[in-house]
């Protein structure tokens, strides 16, 4: 073989190369995209009393406590009202107004692909303890403005919004978190920034440590794919579309900066948000804080299962952190 068909011969193998490893590259990227958008596409759905298949909603359709809730929900006067994100989006929620004309607001944050309406039995006692409530739609749910879902890392600004809101409305209100699942991430998200001091506590349910820990959990686990293979891939498109990285949005460093008492509580059967996320969470938080573990109870069902169990131990961290210093701001 002469020299100029070794060289051809040579030429032909980089480039062979260059084309396969362009062909990987766009498969890892295409794999990116694909897992961004099963997690991070828009979750809305267009009838909120028919629950998502397969969910907890859906697998316990029958609970009296959920279907008291939806009762409560559907009859009692709500009104919707909006705000505007910081990027010009329209925020939605509902807000129920107590007729005991209190000072006092729960916001209540559902989780992912959820709805305001799965936050009812949640919204139906804390407004039965005389509270008013607001229940947002965060990012990619309900009717707010996004194509996309953060899982809580930009929600957690709007719900600082939303905080705002209420205290310009009424600077002597008092403001208690509380989010399950996503929401709880989202809550404890929010616990890490700068909050008017309306702001007096926050319940967290079941929230996960952060955002790329989530995910890469959920690729192991339900997906049977390796992290390396689609975490940094949907990571950098959910960069391009969503404008962050997934290690970014970490609520274990958000917990570092917070001084707002939290209360953590997890099922020990939680097989979505496996329970050692509770022991990384609350060993970050720097403010005051409480746990519970719910012995028996799977993901986010806590209330819903042990409902009585359940508010015994939100009613008590109220007593301990929430109606003293509401006392002190007076």
């Amino acid at each position: 073989m002469n020299l100029l068909a070794i060289t051809h011969a040579g030429r032909v193998t980089i480039t062979v190369l260059i084309v396969l490893a362009v062909i990987l590259l766009l498969l890892y990227l295409a794999l990116g995209v694909v897992f961004f958008l099963i997690a991070l596409g828009s979750k809305r759905r267009e009838d909120e009393t028919v629950p998502s298949k397969d969910s907890l909603f859906d697998r316990n359709k029958d609970n009296i406590n959920l279907k008291n809730g939806y009762k409560w929900y559907d009859e009692t006067y709500k009104q919707k009202v909006t705000i505007e994100s910081r990027k010009g989006k329209t925020l939605h929620a509902v807000e129920f107004r107590n007729p005991s004309n209190s000072n006092v607001w729960v916001i209540c944050i559902h989780g992912w692909t959820n709805v305001k309406r799965e936050m009812s039995s949640y919204a139906m006692e804390h407004y039965r303890r005389g509270f008013n409530v607001l229940i947002p739609d965060l990012r990619g749910h309900g009717d707010s403005e996004s194509k996309f879902v953060s899982m809580g890392w930009l929600d957690r600004l709007d719900i600082v919004d939303w905080t705002n809101s209420i205290a310009k409305e009424n600077p002597r209100a008092r403001i208690i978190l509380h989010g399950v699942s996503m929401g709880g991430a989202t809550t404890m998200m929010t616990t890490g920034e700068k909050l008017p001091e309306n702001v007096v506590v926050a319940i967290e349910d079941c929230g996960f440590s952060g955002v790329k820990d989530i995910f890469t959990d959920q690729a192991i686990r339900k997906y049977h794919l390796p992290p390396k293979l689609v975490i940094p891939p949907a990571s950098f498109v959910n960069k391009i579309l969503n404008g962050f990285f997934f290690g970014e949005a970490s609520t274990v460093k958000q917990l570092k900066k917070s001084v707002t008492p939290t209360l953590f509580v997890h099922g020990d059967k939680d097989d979505f948000v496996l329970p050692e996320n509770l022991g990384k969470v609350y060993n970050a938080c720097a403010a005051k804080k409480e746990k519970y573990i719910f012995k028996g109870a799977e993901h986010a069902v806590s209330n819903i299962w042990f409902h009585e169990e359940y508010w015994q131990v939100v009613d008590a961290f109220l007593d301990k952190y929430f109606y003293p210093a509401v006392a002190q701001m007076k």
